[in-house]
This record gives C-alpha cells, sequence and structure tokens, in this order.
C-alpha cells in the first residue's frame, strides 16, 4: 500500500516515518556513518582498557564490559557495550610522515596537493546512502573560511569532498531554509528554474569540448543539479529541520575555535537525527589548530613535536586534546540514543569512528593505525563492547590493514567487497591482504 502511494515532495519529510513502517516487513533500517579525524596522531597505549596491551604477536581478542576504560574514555562508560577498539591496523600503502590525507580514510597514497585518485571510504559510503546531503564534512579551524577543502574525503577520482569550517555558514547551509522568510516554495522554486537553464547551457558546452574536459565539466554540472534538487527536497523537510535543529547559541560566533568544533558536533546530530544526512567527517583538527578554549596555548604542531604549555607537559597536552574529541563523540552518541528506531535506537543504526589522519604519531610511520568505534550498524558488529589488537607490523601473523578496516565497514553498509584502497607490496600479494575483519563481524 505505501509503495503504491504517489506523495511527491511529501516523501522526503515523511521518510523517516516510512522507512520505520515498512522496515518490519523489509527487515531495513537507515545506516549512517561518522568519521572524526584528528591529525598529529591517535596514541593507541591511551585507549587500552586496563589489563589489555596491544603490539603482540598473536591477535587480543577480549570483551570490555567488566574492564576499566581508560581515562580519556571515561565519557563513553554509559556506552561501553557499544564500544569497539581496534588496534594493530597498519596503513604503510598511505603518504607517511605529518599526514596521509586521502589516505587515511581511503587507503592509499596521496597528497595535500595533488587531486584525490580513488574515493575515500566516506565518499564512498555517501554515494551508497544518499540523502539530502550526501555527505557534509566540517572542520575546525579559526573560522574565517566558509568552505575549505582540506584533502581528506573524496567521492571518486578527482573529486574531493568540502568541509564546512566557519559555524554560521555552516548552519545557514543546512539549516537555513527554516529562516527564511516570504513564501520559501516560490523562492526555491525560483532559484530552480534558474539552476536549470543554466544546467542545459553547461550540457551544451560539454558536447562541444573533448572528452576529457567533459569529465571535468561533468563534475561541475553535477553540482548545479544536486544543488537544485536538494533546495526542493528543503521545502518539504522544513518541520522536521525546524524540530532538530540546533540552537543558535554563543558557540557560533565564539572566537574560540574549539567552541566552533561543539558547535559542529552539534550540526553534526542535528543533520544525521533530520535526516539531512546519512554520512558525516568531521575532520577535527590540522597541525595548526590551537586549543585555547580547553586552556592550550600552542598548536598541535608544536605539542607533537613535545612543546608543553604553561605546567602542562606534551603529553598533558595531547591527553587533554583526546579527551574532548572522545566527550564530544560521546555527547553525539547519546543524542542519536535518545531516538528510538526500530528495536532500539539511532545509534544502534550509525558507527561513529575516530581515527587520525596520520596513524598513531605526530610523524607517522604507518604501521599501528588506531580506531575507536561507537555504535554497531544494525547488528553487524560483535555485540557487548569488543577490543581486538592485531599482531605488530613486521611480525609474522600481522596481516591486517586499514584497508580490511574499510572492506569491513562496506559490508557493514550491506555492499561488500574484498579489496579498498591499494595493498601494502611489502605484506605479500593483494589477495593475502583481501576481505574484512572477521573477527569483528557477527
Amino acid at each position: 500500500m505505501l509503495q503504491g502511494i504517489s506523495l511527491g515532495a511529501g516523501a522526503i519529510a515523511l521518510s523517516p516515518f516510512l522507512r520505520h513502517v515498512t522496515a518490519a516487513e523489509q527487515q531495513s533500517l537507515p545506516k549512517r556513518f561518522v568519521f572524526v579525524v584528528k591529525s598529529s596522531g591517535l596514541q593507541g597505549d591511551y585507549l587500552n582498557p586496563a589489563g589489555l596491551q596491544h603490539r603482540g604477536d598473536s591477535i587480543v581478542d577480549e570483551p570490555i564490559a567488566q574492564r576499566e576504560l581508560p581515562d580519556s574514555l571515561k565519557s563513553l562508560e554509559p556506552f561501553r557495550r557499544k564500544l569497539t577498539i581496534i588496534q594493530g591496523l597498519s596503513g604503510k600503502m598511505t603518504q607517511l610522515g605529518h599526514s596521509a590525507h586521502y589516505g587515511a580514510l581511503g587507503g592509499y597514497k596521496a597528497s595535500a596537493h595533488a587531486p584525490p585518485l580513488y574515493a575515500t571510504i566516506d565518499g564512498h559510503l555517501s554515494e551508497t546512502f544518499p540523502s539530502v546531503f550526501n555527505h557534509v564534512g566540517f572542520k575546525m579551524g579559526e573560522g574565517s573560511q566558509g568552505v575549505t577543502f582540506p584533502a581528506i574525503s573524496a567521492k571518486g577520482k578527482g573529486q574531493q569532498l568540502p568541509f564546512q569550517q566557519n559555524p554560521m555558514a555552516a548552519f545557514e547551509n543546512l539549516f537555513g531554509s527554516i529562516l527564511e522568510g516570504g513564501d520559501l516554495k516560490k523562492k526555491y522554486t525560483r532559484t530552480g528554474n534558474v539552476l536549470d537553464a543554466m544546467s542545459d547551457d553547461i550540457r551544451r558546452l560539454q558536447r562541444a569540448l573533448p572528452a576529457t574536459e567533459q569529465e571535468k565539466l561533468g563534475h561541475y554540472l553535477s553540482g548545479f543539479e544536486a544543488l537544485r534538487d536538494r533546495r526542493v527536497k528543503l521545502v518539504s523537510m522544513q518541520k522536521a529541520l525546524a524540530e532538530n535543529a540546533p540552537d543558535l547559541d554563543d558557540k557560533y560566533t565564539s572566537r574560540f575555535p574549539t567552541h566552533h568544533l561543539e558547535a559542529h558536533f552539534d550540526m553534526a546530530s542535528a543533520a544525521l537525527i533530520s535526516g539531512l544526512t546519512n554520512v558525516v567527517t568531521v575532520h577535527a583538527d590540522s597541525l595548526d589548530s590551537v586549543y585555547s578554549g580547553i586552556g592550550i596555548g600552542n598548536n598541535v604542531h608544536a605539542i607533537g613535536h613535545g612543546a608543553g604549555y604553561a605546567t602542562l607537559t606534551a603529553q598533558d597536552c595531547r591527553n587533554a586534546i583526546r579527551t574532548f574529541h572522545v566527550e564530544l563523540i560521546a555527547g553525539m552518541a547519546a543524542k542519536l540514543d535518545a531516538i528510538p528506531e526500530g528495536d532500539g535506537t539511532m545509534l544502534d543504526n550509525t558507527l561513529i569512528v575516530y581515527t587520525s589522519d596520520n596513524a598513531a604519531q605526530h610523524h607517522s610511520i604507518g604501521n599501528d593505525w588506531p580506531m575507536l568505534v561507537v555504535g554497531n550498524v544494525g547488528g553487524g558488529l560483535k555485540a557487548g563492547g569488543h577490543y581486538i589488537a592485531y599482531p605488530q607490523y613486521g611480525r609474522p601473523e600481522h596481516r591486517h590493514t586499514i584497508c580490511n578496516w574499510f572492506t569491513t565497514l562496506c559490508h557493514l553498509a550491506g555492499v561488500p567487497q574484498e579489496l579498498f584502497g591499494q595493498p601494502d607490496m611489502a605484506l605479500g600479494k593483494a589477495k593475502d591482504q583481501a576481505g574484512p575483519l572477521h573477527e569483528l563481524l557477527t
């Protein structure tokens, strides 16, 4: 009956309801993915629950339900049964040094000054689970820029994904339609007509260009068409957006970038809950970021080279930054866990991944790439809280890379593939590095 009803634009506003009603029959609920990427390495030693260690000769596979969490993960205590800690993955196929850039989420060698070679996992999943905004990116910065391209995410070859940096501009882009005055439908219809005309002009130009240039212009055209379609969909989502949009408080105009990052997490949660997107990437900081809002006056690069601040050692600073990030992740998890969905909550159908753009160290050597995961994506991960540490790089049993983690995410998303990114040829043949991390799957 539901499939036979023609709802037109109203289907967008009612889609959360329709998904909920038909879920019992179709046995499917929306799947959502959040990637939180920090710079200067994610130190694995500070993620281990009491009594557990990584860098061994064999796999450590243990439940964490009864183990004390490390200090920086204390805020995740309410979600320990939905927490997965992954140690021992390597990523030597990426660019080593200060940042792997696209390679951190793509598993291939990349730089900040060259276009991406392939899709990154967030870009790939955003095309798998399209929404009003297929992908939403946020980046902590000093706030003057509206949109920036930090060379972290891509939806395909040469197609880097943008990130919102200024919180006010991000709010206007995502939720600004609820602030519009007058007849929003008429206003957006007029805009759509203009964009249609522009798209027609671009198509005519495209046909007259050589094949190599046609592809480039095609990316430009898809942007116009996506903007047109997005504005049409937003017209029918006003009630959902008004109910779930975050409050515009002092965080959005603060001079402290840490407040901006808090605002980004608020908007990311609201975008997921309202159905604006199913895939979010938060680039939590960069080497020039300063965490003055939590009492750290040196930038991340200086801290990575051993500089402390006031009475804080460099390690104190790194611990405070990691704890701050995890607290923001816990806040997002709490918001998603408060929304009923199916037989559980939205958090049960969401995966939040905390990682770094350069493995475990400030100057990455790629041999140890920790991952912290909250959520489950519909029960695909082992339940009850899980710690797994793969054998250390260089040991005979080590063959697990970040690319295996990316294929695991593809399996969790219901679009399984055996390879994602590039193999580490020092570990042997590509076929021996294929497939997901089976220890993590139910």
